[in-house]
């Protein structure tokens, strides 16, 4: 495999993975080298590598079983979203557990967020809402993963409570692969904008119930298009 040298460093780490794979390096089935090996092969961080598989996973070249690794699903694949489904699939009840702690824990962050986060705080969440309309243009999946991750990570910062931002925490790491394939199987994340700027409305206006109420109906779409994957419709 080549060194990656320029940015973004994810796209060509995907690029350089999925040629291999293509070529035939690594026969169908069969485990891709270990993620700190992948990083010394090509000269790049853990997590731009994690990144990575989590795309090459949505595109359905490889799965990701927890615990074993990264293994070869196909060469060619012709259906990304069925990659994406069984993924829902086999995830499905523990997604359910996160959903459910993020129904708690979530509309709260974003209520707290509308009656203590600053000014500054504000027009910083209001920056990443802006990042995240660009990104959906130009529809750069790993971008808009990681504004979705800000997003969210910047309400929790201005309910200004330590406890509500370590239980989140824990959520992290599911959520990051979550989002990923959620963002993958869209046809866009226009509905995601949407959501986004009603949360973004209501602690602009410093309204706590509606901010409360517009994260509700964030984290209900969620759900629904977690449901409209499993349920084998194309788009969500």
């Amino acid at each position: 495999m080549k060194t990656i040298t320029r940015i973004p460093v994810t796209a060509q780490i995907v690029e350089t993975i999925k040629e291999a794979v293509k070529e035939g390096q690594f026969p169908v089935g069969e485990k891709l080298p270990a993620e700190l090996l992948l990083c010394k092969m090509m000269n790049v961080s853990r997590s731009s590598v994690r990144e990575a598989l989590y795309q090459l996973q949505a595109q359905g070249y490889v799965e990701l079983k927890p615990g074993k690794g990264a293994f070869v699903r196909s060469h060619s694949p012709d259906d990304n979203h069925e990659a994406i489904r069984q993924w829902f699939i086999s995830s499905a009840p523990n997604l359910e557990e996160y959903m459910e702690v993020r129904f708690a824990i979530d509309p709260l962050a974003a209520s707290l967020a509308a009656a203590k986060g600053t000014d500054k705080e504000i027009e910083e969440l209001s920056y990443i809402h802006t990042q995240f309309i660009k990104a959906n243009k130009e529809q750069t999946i790993p971008r808009l993963v990681s504004l979705d991750e800000q997003f969210h990570t910047q309400i929790l910062e201005m309910t200004h409570n330590k406890l509500l931002k370590q239980i989140s925490e824990l959520l992290l790491k599911e959520l990051k692969q979550y989002r990923m394939m959620s963002i993958s199987a869209k046809k866009n994340s226009d509905n995601t904008v949407t959501e986004h700027f009603a949360v973004l409305l209501a602690i602009q206006e410093r309204n706590k119930e509606k901010a409360q109420n517009a994260m509700m109906v964030h984290l209900n779409k969620a759900r629904e298009g977690i449901n409209a994957v499993i349920d084998n419709k194309k788009e969500i």
